[in-house]
């Protein structure tokens, strides 16, 4: 479920599906619309696992919706506290069950219902999925689905909104780094001062998320339990509002705790990576990003796409520029590469990945970084020398476009490979 959320409940329901087993399978699934409620009653369901694609692992005791979009929308899908099962679901584009295409799936229990979130188009037709998260599970109730809108703070002219899935911090930091609204790209929220802080907490009152801050091992200022704290645009810890006694490295469930989570009444404790109270997360969407991303990642070893971003200034005459690589896997190796020029090459030299510049192709080679457990890597990029292969290093002009990439380790299927980011466009000033 995602919070604020406009949420209209219309007639709509079904008669109970236990009379309506035609819904027990895809090609039979039930005919609906709107926003519901909708039954369900999977008593009948057969007990087969069914398609082990959610997250490795079948929907239960499943049932079938075909759900028709009344209008072009972000939806997502609420079952807490109202089926009395822990729930399962999956949501494909389209209504061809001999090609399922998945546009998202999720389990848990409550308060962290699935959070099924999908863009929706009006006139088109969904498949949904619904059954228990446990084997023999079964039970009847009702579920419903939502519009998820954004919330705008007018004082920084950032959108806000929480999402209920229970992840770890690096998924849920991936998961917001998929997400865009109105054109802006999501991430997990970072805030500059305890006003932004209090406004979250006042006007979409969060319960217990994961936000943008983390521990990063490999800085020169770790330190356990208070040294190395950074934001996920790599910008230092600058104030805090951490709960007494915290951070304090010390986990229930065993440690590290290096991820940052908020409570309620907006303070902040460390986390270990899998903290299962933790059961949301907090995403911001900012206009003026740096740069246009373009080009089709693969998704690598985390089943996330790499993304290319931009922080600081095109003004070449600051020389403050950072790229920014998120959504990699753990701990493992990455530099950025750029050129003048844009291209396409599929699986180059055996990567998993797609080589999205071209011509003279510059590698930022002296500036490796690990990934870490963030997933992340960020470097500082000297308009003064940007690297070239005829040339060893050019200086960035006023006017001129820049695209960036990263190249990274990866592992598919267990062996070892490599993988690319999508790309980024930049028009220096």
């Amino acid at each position: 479920m995602l919070r604020p959320a406009i949420s209209v409940t219309a007639a709509l329901c079904l008669s109970g599906l236990s009379a309506a087993q035609g819904a027990d399978d895809c090609a039979n699934a039930q005919p609906i619309s709107g926003l519901g409620p909708f039954d369900f009653d999977n008593v009948a369901a057969m007990a087969t696992p069914g398609l082990a694609d959610c997250q490795g692992v079948g929907v239960r005791k499943d049932v079938w919706y075909l759900w028709t979009a009344q209008t072009t929308a972000r939806m997502s899908i609420q079952t807490c506290g109202t089926i009395p099962i822990e729930t399962r679901a999956a949501v494909y584009d389209g209504t061809n069950c001999s090609a399922l295409v998945q546009l998202d799936c999720g389990s848990s229990a409550c308060p962290a219902e699935p959070g099924l979130l999908f863009e929706a188009i009006a006139g088109q037709s969904y498949l949904i999925r619904l059954g228990a998260r446990s084997i023999g599970d079964s039970g009847i109730g009702t579920w419903t689905m939502s519009q998820s809108i954004p919330t705008l703070n007018p004082n920084n002219d950032v959108y806000y909104e929480v999402v209920s899935e229970n992840l770890s911090w690096p998924l849920a930091r991936d998961r917001a780094a998929a997400l865009t609204w109105l054109g802006r790209q999501g991430r997990l929220a970072v805030f500059a001062n305890q006003g932004e802080v209090d406004w979250v907490i006042a006007n979409v009152a969060p319960q217990r998320p994961w936000f943008g801050l983390f521990q990063d091992t490999m800085s020169p200022n770790y330190s356990e339990p208070g040294g190395g704290w950074v934001w996920l645009d790599g910008t230092d810890l600058s104030f805090a509002n951490w709960a007494a006694g915290e951070p304090n490295d010390t986990a229930a469930g065993g440690g590290p705790e290096d991820f940052a989570e908020m409570f309620g009444n907006g303070q902040w404790n460390d986390a270990e990576e899998n903290h299962t109270n933790t059961f949301e997360f907090l995403v911001e969407y900012r206009d003026g990003g740096i740069g246009t991303n373009y080009c089709v990642a693969n998704p690598n070893s985390t089943g996330s796409i790499g993304v290319t971003s931009a922080t600081g200034s095109t003004t070449v005459s600051t020389n403050s520029f950072n790229l920014v690589a998120d959504g990699l896997p753990n701990s493992t190796f990455g530099f950025f590469i750029t050129s003048q020029t844009q291209g396409f090459v599929a699986n180059p030299g055996g990567s998993q990945g797609n080589l999205c510049i071209g011509g003279a192709v510059g590698r930022f080679q002296m500036q490796v970084q690990n990934t870490g457990a963030t997933g992340s890597i960020t470097i500082p990029a000297d308009l003064t020398a940007f690297p070239n292969p005829s040339m060893g290093t050019v200086a960035v002009m006023p006017g001129d476009t820049w695209n960036f990439q990263a190249w990274h380790r990866d592992s598919v299927g267990g062996g070892a490979t490599s993988n690319f980011t999508n790309g980024l466009e930049v028009v220096f000033q």
